[in-house]
């Protein structure tokens, strides 16, 4: 053997163990991407690199996105496709039993033959429709199961996302894609593509009949498809960016209707209705006239694409005439030609409609690629280990700065530690940082620089799920849910016994609120918690806290809402009920401190105290006016509050 002959051998080789470890085959050109996905592929020798960045270039992104998606589902589609298929074959049958009738059984004045030909149109029809129907009824199964997977596979990846994303995204926008896009995915799966499909079956499989009928009649026709493609490829860009403004208007409207709804009592209260409806205007007549800009593309379109069709109309009763008269063609067969062109052109009259909705479903596919794209930035390390409840419960930052995207440097803290099983409160000014310093314990955040550790455990080589059951953050305005005070309760511990759930509402001072109920713990509270008041809402979230039995408890605020006397002994019942677990508590109140053997004061990102409340000495030559002029005032406070 030649070294030539070998080398290429040799290559090959390599070309199809790349293939191979890669388990992608590829994908032979149609001219309708749907068959493709159906697997008709090439063998490894002729699977070359080039041909392959070829197609995959031809081939609309959307489609090869959507294709790897269906790929679970193949076998619903390749039965939905087969019924289309032999649907699209019963269509020729009506254009060739009329040509027979006429050339053949009205001249011979055969009755049986007749019979025969009006059972074989009955059977084409009603066998067309029955066909189509099951076809698109598996079309539309499988488009539904994919539907759920999208939507489960969105709201997985929503659910891991940091609350960086969730701060800086308002809740329309997260919601969107969960709606219209995914509902647009599943009509392009259940009735679009079955359409595009039945037009290029029925396409295909009437130019080789009529080029069996008649060639010369065939070839004039067939020069008039170009008009048709050339009008797609121009109407293209424009109908996808027509489609894409339209989704970015929709995007906008809910958007506004989210935030709109969720806060009609404080715009009511401000007296802002109708500046609100004066938006809801503006974002509906964007909306409208997107909507009339995509559909005055598309009519475009369908002018442009019909001129196909009646020129190759007046090619065949010009030119099939012609042939008739001469003797070429029998007026069965013209009969039946027309009858073809009819069936040949009557789908892509129709295309431009099925070309704006497969845009439109593209523009929801580009909108869930971007959601599912989405990626944390707190995410667990490669070698992140699990948290065992034994764990200690001691905080140690070691010069941990961070910085929000707008504002940089917002915390800087050089050393902190919070021994095991400590009791610490937290002050300062608003935007002095302690909610910040507080998330970062939770991990809603990673630090910029330097470590923050549990135990000996630096918090990022954690796992997550361990440490969000360690850690309990709760701030002020707590996430309460349309269900019963049983259902928010057992949130965190769904088998967590009733007795526990008594336990816990007695020692946050809910014990007769609940008894008075007449449902008692499975009264309903509506959205939100709306049908309880604020102090009933944050003890009711204290209490599902108390049932987590976290290691380390964080209240931002969270006991705001109650009065001086109650916190103090909802807190004594917290340290009872968490005896071993650390507890930090974040408030503005001096009563709060009072109740505490260590505080820390924070001022612009940095603490400038640490030390009992009752005994700290402050110093101007330690700390900035501003942050002695905070800390004085909680001295002062804490003189009256013990009074």
């Amino acid at each position: 053997m030649s070294l030539s002959c070998r080398r290429v051998l040799l290559i090959a080789k390599k070309l199809y163990a790349i293939e191979r470890k890669a388990d992608a085959p590829l994908i032979l050109w149609t001219s309708f991407p749907y068959l493709a996905n159906l697997g008709f592929q090439v063998g490894p020798l002729s699977s070359l690199p080039h041909k392959r960045s070829r197609w995959s270039s031809w081939l609309p992104s959307e489609l090869q996105w959507l294709s790897r998606q269906i790929r679970p589902l193949l076998h619903w589609h390749l039965a939905s496709f087969l019924c289309i298929t032999a649907g699209s074959l019963l269509a020729l049958l009506t254009p060739l039993v009329l040509k027979w009738l006429i050339d053949q059984i009205i001249p011979q004045r055969k009755m049986g033959l007749l019979v025969l030909a009006v059972g074989l149109i009955f059977l084409g029809y009603q066998g067309r429709m029955a066909l189509t129907s099951l076809g698109s009824y598996l079309m539309l199964t499988a488009a539904q199961r994919l539907t759920l997977t999208l939507r489960m596979s969105l709201l997985g990846r929503l659910d891991t996302l940091s609350a960086e994303y969730y701060e800086d995204t308002p809740v329309g926008s997260v919601m969107y894609p969960l709606k219209e896009p995914i509902e647009e995915v599943a009509y392009f799966g259940s009735d679009l593509l079955p359409a595009i499909l039945r037009m290029f079956l029925t396409a295909s499989f009437t130019l080789v009949t009529m080029f069996v009928l008649s060639p010369l009649l065939t070839l004039a026709v067939l020069p008039l498809m170009p008009v048709f493609l050339i009008a797609r490829q121009h109407f293209r860009r424009r109908l996808a960016a027509n489609a894409d403004t339209v989704q970015s208007n929709r995007l906008a409207w809910s958007t506004f209707l989210e935030e709109h709804l969720s806060s009609v009592i404080p715009i009511q209260l401000l007296g802002q209705e109708k500046r609100q409806e004066r938006r809801a205007f503006r974002l509906l007549a964007h909306g409208v006239k997107a909507q009339q800009k995509l559909f005055t593309t598309s009519v475009s379109f369908t002018v442009w694409s019909s001129m196909a069709v009646v020129l190759a109309m007046c090619a065949v009763i010009g030119y099939g005439g012609e042939m008739v008269l001469s003797g070429t063609l029998s007026i069965g067969g013209l009969v039946a030609f027309y009858g073809l062109v009819t069936q040949l052109f009557d789908p892509l009259s129709g295309a431009a409609d099925l070309y704006a909705g497969a845009q439109k479903s593209f523009a929801s596919v580009r909108q869930l690629k971007s959601g599912l794209e989405l990626s944390p930035s707190v995410t667990n390390a490669a070698a992140a280990v699990c948290l065992s409840r034994e764990h200690p419960p001691q905080i140690d930052f070691t010069e941990v700065g961070f910085g929000y995207r707008r504002q940089k440097q917002m915390l800087h803290i050089p050393s902190l530690q919070i021994l095991p099983g400590e009791q610490v409160a937290i002050a300062g000014e608003n935007g002095a940082g302690k909610s910040t310093l507080a998330k970062l314990i939770a991990r809603l955040y990673d630090t910029d620089y330097g470590t923050i550790r549990i135990g000996t455990v630096d918090i990022r080589n954690i796992q997550l799920k361990d440490l969000r059951q360690y850690v309990c953050y709760l701030p002020r305005d707590p996430v309460l849910f349309d269900g019963t005070l049983s259902f928010n309760l057992r949130f965190v511990r769904p088998a967590a016994p009733d007795h526990e759930l008594h336990a816990a509402i007695r020692s946050v001072g809910l014990g007769q609120f609940v008894a008075a109920l007449p449902d008692g713990l499975h009264q309903r509270i509506g959205p939100g918690g709306c049908q309880i008041s604020g102090g009933q809402r944050q003890r009711l979230a204290i209490a599902r806290a108390i049932l987590q039995q976290p290691r380390i408890l964080i209240l931002d605020e969270a006991t705001s809402c109650l009065e001086p006397s109650s916190e103090r002994v909802v807190l004594g019942n917290i340290r009872r009920a968490l005896r071993a677990s650390t507890l930090i508590v974040i408030s503005h109140r001096a009563s709060t401190f009072s109740t505490f053997g260590r505080l820390l004061v924070l001022c612009r990102g940095e603490i400038v105290e640490d030390g009992n409340p009752h005994s700290l000495k402050f110093a101007t030559s330690r700390t900035s006016n501003q942050s002695f002029s905070a800390v004085s005032t909680i001295e002062g406070d804490l003189r009256d509050a013990s009074l």
